[in-house]
């Protein structure tokens, strides 16, 4: 159980401070994505009830080595978790604590033309999501045609991919849950690149760390507290001094 707040302004404790960039993740071979506040780059949110907050998707890509090289003339075009080409992400949230507002994506995340299709059909069942099907002619329009492989671009650099606007309807915490595999859902986290091999995923070791949002729904926020593991996403990582 989360503790009562208390009047008593206390350190927050573990998070990053004053960067518009999610930090919480390690670079490594595979794919990181996680869930952040824009205002200061943590995973974490407190707002007031009824306040509207932005949150945002990150993605960073892995350093793996190649799966392939697709020849084009020239460059030469290297597959690997460093040069992802399609990509689906759903983000579920609590409809009794959260209301979706509206979103957005990345108009030109840094490095890449990541043009993907914001995914809205399932708002009443607490779920948005985004999908990477290559690089569209038009950006962002899916009535134009792909790019071939060749002439396409990849994500292969870190940014943000696509962003929530939420209000809060609700008290208490809740998580802005990145849907895993193991979750039921038809669109499964999962990355690819333009060689025909398997998707990465966790499963096999693609996708290394996924980060939810916590988020914390109170008329406290002023005098706030500080999260202990807030990391591994339970509720009881809340906490405060005093009784």
């Amino acid at each position: 159980m989360r503790r009562a707040l208390t009047t008593t302004v206390v350190a927050m404790l573990l998070l990053i401070g004053a960067s518009a960039f999610a930090q919480t993740s390690q670079p490594g071979d595979a794919i990181d994505i996680e869930v952040f506040n824009p205002s200061d780059g943590s995973n974490v949110f407190c707002v007031d009830p009824s306040t509207i907050f932005e949150a945002r998707v990150f993605f960073r890509p892995g350093t793996g080595s190649t799966s392939c090289t697709l020849s084009c003339s020239p460059p030469d075009v290297p597959g690997g978790s460093a040069n992802v080409a399609t990509a689906v992400v759903d983000i579920a949230f609590d409809d009794t604590k959260l209301s979706y507002v509206t979103g957005s994506i990345a108009s030109n995340p840094t490095g890449a033309s990541a043009n993907g299709l914001f995914q809205e059909q399932n708002t009443a069942a607490g779920r948005i999501g985004w999908a990477l099907a290559g690089s569209w002619s038009d950006p962002g329009n899916p009535g134009s045609t792909l790019l071939s492989p060749c002439d396409m671009d990849f994500l292969t650099t870190s940014g943000w991919l696509f962003s929530l606007d939420l209000q809060a309807i609700g008290n208490g915490s809740t998580n802005l849950h990145v849907r895993r595999e193991t979750d039921f859902t038809p669109f499964a986290l999962s990355f690819a690149d333009m060689c025909g091999t398997d998707a990465f995923k966790q499963s096999n070791g693609g996708i290394d760390e996924v980060i939810d949002g916590m988020v914390l729904i109170s008329d406290s926020c002023s005098s706030l507290l500080f999260f202990d593991g807030f990391e591994i996403g339970l509720t009881n990582r809340w906490s405060s001094t005093g009784g």
